[in-house]
């Protein structure tokens, strides 16, 4: 993967996971990893995936060790404490870099649901109609989450952007929901 040039330094050859964990510490708060976890959750998830709490603390120490993030202990109660971690300024040059230069990853379409659709001469018609009801109404579902966390982006100006991208996230799956509808139709017209 070639990378762009950030000032006179090349871009760290940083998995996805790395870029979104930095991009997640990039809005400049003190986050510790479940901060970060719920985070993703709450806004990754929802148009390209949350990574594992494990995968978060191994990124968090990769970003501390590149110099791109730094920690801190932070005493919450008298016997409790927690690590924050912090966005160097590096970390950002390295995220707008990454932002503004790297190429994205060519998006790759893998439906489980499709796939069964595609070899359903072998199975239970009445089966298949069902997951497909079930990955329907998952998806209304997700479109609602979707929803509910971009009118919860509108509270900070500095979420505008994740806002518009959970917007998105929300009308990819209302149109899931409409393919899945259309699909059960079309599967009704071949019975």
């Amino acid at each position: 993967m070639s990378h762009g040039v950030m000032g006179e330094k090349s871009l760290p050859d940083l998995p996805a996971t790395s870029w979104a964990v930095l991009g997640i510490l990039s809005f400049e708060a003190d986050l510790s990893g479940y901060d970060v976890k719920r985070w993703a959750d709450q806004s990754l998830a929802f148009f390209y995936w949350a990574p594992s709490q494990s995968q978060i603390y191994t990124e968090l120490r990769r970003l501390e060790r590149l110099e791109l993030a730094t920690s801190r202990v932070e005493q919450t109660h008298a016997a409790k404490s927690r690590r924050v971690y912090r966005v160097t300024s590096q970390g950002q040059d390295a995220i707008r870099g990454w932002a503004d230069e790297l190429e994205p990853d060519p998006m790759v379409l893998k439906n489980s649901h499709i796939l069964r659709v595609w070899a359903a001469h072998n199975g239970d018609m009445e089966r298949l109609h069902g997951e497909l009801r079930t990955y329907r109404d998952a998806a209304l579902e997700r479109a609602a989450k979707a929803a509910a966390h971009a009118r919860g982006a509108e509270r900070d100006a500095s979420w505008r952007f994740s806002g518009i991208a959970l917007e998105w996230s929300e009308r990819f799956y209302l149109d899931e929901a409409a393919r899945i509808d259309w699909l059960l139709d079309r599967l009704q017209q071949e019975q």
